[in-house]
């Protein structure tokens, strides 16, 4: 294990590492921060170099990202402290004040990054604009002194050795599309079984939503980024919307496995064995579109599959294939039926939206 660490660690080692350029970036900008602050003489000659260390991303999209909501926080923030201090509240009431808002602090650490930039830098600057004789002043500093980190940040983002999201996109919607269809498999196999494992699938479905989580963070820095027409920018948007729905789909998918027993999915298996092989065509075809930009020629319709199966479905029933069957069973396989069509209808949005991009060069 320990020399598995040491070679990848050692692979990184490299100029053409984005692990390299980025630590290189940073140890450039933090440099430039630290020699700025002394020949400024600030006052809080840390609120630099932390800024641009807290900014700083191993993408120009994820620098930006990060830095316009750091920009926000900080700018509510200072306005928030200064006129909590311009009331002159007694030393309790301050206290009292800073609890409740580093509590919402912790509470928006994960959830809303403006938020939590704001309730950090709120009660900083009120502690220290009433200690201190001009009130405004601290609020002033601790302004200056993010634009100032986040302009060293940007700089540095832009002009040394720039690393665009983008060119990391196509990876990691492969790696995605790849782990959505690794889990619909596993969901596939699990439906047929008298005895599914709930916790692997429950076990698989978390891997794909880390892999959902990281593209998403991919998408997001690319569409901030110079060099993509507003089009482009929507479209990835609508991407990660799409792969969301599908990952919430599988959840439902997998509440249907762990209700299912015999009955109608054992009537229909074979046509629904058949429906979900062209999801795995589908799965197959967009991963390798996604990975190499070629369209594969054979790619199966699916509204028109979907439609032949349903017609099937509909004769049998009329016929009174399904009347033998109790009602619960028969709601079960309609339900995962109509999870089955809203990922095959994902994945075909998924692959309109990607040709969408690169039609839109």
């Amino acid at each position: 294990m320990a020399s598995k660490s040491l070679s990848r660690l050692m692979g990184e080692l490299r100029p053409g590492s984005p692990l390299f350029r980025h630590a290189l970036r940073a140890a450039v900008a933090i440099t430039a921060a630290v020699a700025l602050v002394r020949h400024l003489d600030l006052s809080h000659a840390l609120w630099v170099p932390i800024t641009v260390l807290v900014v700083m991303r191993p993408s120009l999209g994820g620098t930006l990202n990060i830095s316009w909501r750091r920009m926000a926080g900080t700018l509510t923030g200072v306005i928030l402290g200064v006129a909590l201090a311009y009331l002159r509240l007694p030393a309790l009431a301050i206290g009292g004040l800073a609890f409740v808002m580093l509590f919402w602090m912790f509470y928006f650490k994960d959830r809303n990054y403006i938020l939590f930039i704001s309730f950090l830098t709120a009660p900083i600057v009120l502690i220290l604009s009433s200690t201190f004789p001009q009130l405004w002043h601290s609020g002033a500093e601790r302004l200056f002194d993010t634009v100032l980190g986040l302009g060293i940040g940007l700089a540095a983002a832009f002009l040394v050795w720039p690393n665009f999201a983008r060119k990391n996109l196509r990876k990691a919607l492969g790696d995605l599309v790849a782990a959505q269809h690794s889990h619909f498999r596993e969901l596939r196999n699990a439906y047929f079984s008298d005895g599914p494992d709930m916790e692997a699938l429950l076990s698989d479905r978390i891997r794909a939503r880390t892999q959902l989580e990281a593209a998403t963070e991919k998408c997001n820095d690319a569409a901030i980024e110079p060099g993509l027409v507003a089009r482009q920018r929507q479209e990835l948007m609508n991407l990660v919307d799409v792969f969301s729905r599908i990952h919430g789909t599988f959840t439902a998918m997998a509440s249907i496995v762990g209700r299912s027993s015999g009955g109608v999915r054992g009537a229909i298996r074979p046509e629904l064995e058949e429906l979900m092989d062209t999801i795995d065509a589908l799965y197959l075809q967009l991963e390798d579109y996604v990975r190499t930009g070629e369209e594969t020629a054979d790619a199966p319709e699916f509204k028109t599959c979907f439609n032949r199966f349903m017609v099937g479905v509909a004769q049998r029933r009329v016929q009174g294939a399904f009347d033998g069957f109790p009602l619960d069973s028969r709601n079960n396989a309609s339900a995962f039926i109509r999870q089955i069509d809203r990922i095959g209808t994902g994945l075909v949005q998924a692959k309109n939206g990607l040709k969408s991009i690169r039609e839109s060069r």
